[in-house]
């Protein structure tokens, strides 16, 4: 019997990366610099695999509990 992980589609697999940061800047710069858009030379992942999709997902800061959005307002 054959099992899969909880993120692959038969054949098709898939890696999710994990970051947290105070802004996009820091994870824009990472990805123009992985795919090459400053030098031309594109991270060596990209070799044995081929990227399909991305998203950002934003989480509001808490404070007790509660969402507290006094910074960005």
């Amino acid at each position: 019997m054959r099992r899969s992980m909880p993120w692959t589609d038969g054949p098709r697999a898939g890696l999710v990366f994990v970051a947290f940061g105070r802004s996009l800047d820091a994870f824009e710069a990472q990805l123009a610099r992985m795919v090459g858009a400053e030098d031309g030379i594109a991270d060596a992942l990209f070799k044995f695999t081929r990227p399909v999709s991305g998203t950002y997902f934003w989480c509001p800061p808490l404070r007790r509990g509660r969402i507290d959005l006094s910074r960005i307002v």
